[in-house]
């Protein structure tokens, strides 16, 4: 056990310090940065703090219009005037942004005229003028029992075909986050799969493995190489997520739309729990590949096969999403490497049923100890026939030999 832990730190120390490493893992976090930072300062430069103010011909508007309606959002101030000389001596005193002209035909021909200086107000601006409007005319036209109903209007409620999962307005990372998560697990894994390949590729090589077999049991190696990547991709996961959550939380400062997002832990808590399987499956199966060929060229050409069942998923996409709960979308979500990604992207579309859920993650997990293992006996056998690739018919009886 001291020699695996000894493996995986050599393997995280040598993959962490390499400049493609540093610069993969920086560059996404200032990429947010950088992101949140130019929304930040839109915001910002957008948006007048001053008041606005209204003259009303037409004797429709409420100055406590909100209040009457129980609305205590953090608005624009609104003020009233009683003519148009009173607003436009405060407007070029600069007491205010702008001013509305609300004529005495308003409710017969519904338009209002906006005066400002040099700059016209901002969006949040005016739409904060425009609910006042709307709250005044609830206030006034409608009767007791129905206004806060016309003014907040509808909630939207975005619910499955099978009625099994509904998501509100606010629920929008639900059902964006599964398909983030899948181009994630593709990006981050099967890379980290490539790197395994090409890992145990060279080291066959350049005779490296030789010294090693010295010493070190395959499964020693094997496990040791798989936990230091995977230690890899876990930090570099975390370094994101940490500048995703930081941005988030800063830009909820400034920009009212990121405040009403609700975080799906559920979703990060299914996600955390089958990242690991997934990737020390999709590590075996590339340790075996690579232990088979002699050139990475052709451990590469083989490898693309293997990335085809892990994106399977996608090519079903429309099925997925029109019959979550159908038999080949079940069949996906139980089949080792497929199940993570189609677990993924159901967990969005509808309600999974738990003994689905327990099958799929178990049948990954074995999965994933299995393809260690063999990775680890296919590599003795790889290292005893050194420059022979070795075939699907020869591993099988090795096997079989080695287990006689």
């Amino acid at each position: 056990m001291p020699k695996l832990w000894l493996v995986a730190k050599h393997e995280y120390r040598k993959m962490v310090g390499k400049k493609s490493f540093l610069i993969a893992t920086l560059g996404v976090p200032l990429l947010i940065v950088v992101g949140m930072a130019i929304v930040i300062l839109v915001a910002i430069s957008s948006e007048d703090s001053r008041p606005l103010g209204y003259v009303d011909h037409a004797g429709i508007l409420r100055p406590d219009a909100f209040a009457a309606l129980g609305d205590d959002e953090k608005r624009v101030a609104i003020h009233a005037y009683p003519d148009e000389t009173a607003v436009r001596a405060a407007l070029e005193a600069e007491e205010i942004q702008a001013y509305y002209i609300i004529p005495a035909d308003y409710l017969q021909q519904p338009a209002v005229e906006l005066y400002y200086l040099e700059k016209e107000p901002g969006s949040g601006a005016c739409e904060d003028f425009w609910d006042f409007m709307r709250a005044g005319l609830v206030l006034q036209q409608l009767p007791e029992k129905t206004q806060a109903r016309a003014f907040y209007g509808a909630e939207l409620t975005i619910r499955t075909g099978d009625g099994k999962r509904e998501l509100g307005s606010h629920d929008g990372l639900s059902l964006v986050m599964p398909f983030a998560g899948a181009i994630f697990f593709f990006i981050v894994v099967l890379s980290g799969g490539g790197y395994m390949l090409q890992a145990v590729t060279d080291e066959k090589e350049n005779r490296t493995m030789e010294i090693l077999a010295t010493s070190l049991a395959p499964e020693q190696l094997i496990g040791g190489k798989a936990l230091g990547l995977m230690a890899v991709a876990l930090t570099q996961v975390g370094v994101w997520v940490v500048a995703l959550a930081g941005g988030l939380l800063i830009g909820a400062q400034f920009v009212a739309e990121l405040r009403a997002l609700q975080v799906p832990w559920g979703l990060l808590g299914m996600t955390a729990l089958y990242f690991l399987p997934a990737y020390a499956l999709v590590s075996g199966l590339m340790t075996v590949i690579g232990a088979s060929v002699t050139e990475v060229q052709q451990g590469q050409q083989i490898s693309g096969i293997i990335n085809m069942l892990f994106t399977f998923p996608m090519f079903f996409l429309s099925v997925l999403i029109a019959k979550p709960n159908s038999p080949l979308v079940i069949a996906l979500s139980l089949f080792p490497t497929t199940s993570f990604t189609t677990i993924l992207l159901r967990w969005g579309l509808t309600v999974i049923p738990f003994w689905q859920l327990a099958v799929s993650w178990l049948l990954l997990v074995a999965s994933a100890a299995g393809s260690v293992w063999l990775a680890a006996r296919v590599f003795r056998l790889g290292m005893l026939r050194y420059g022979q690739r070795l075939s699907l018919k020869g591993i099988l009886t090795d096997l079989r030999e080695s287990r006689a």
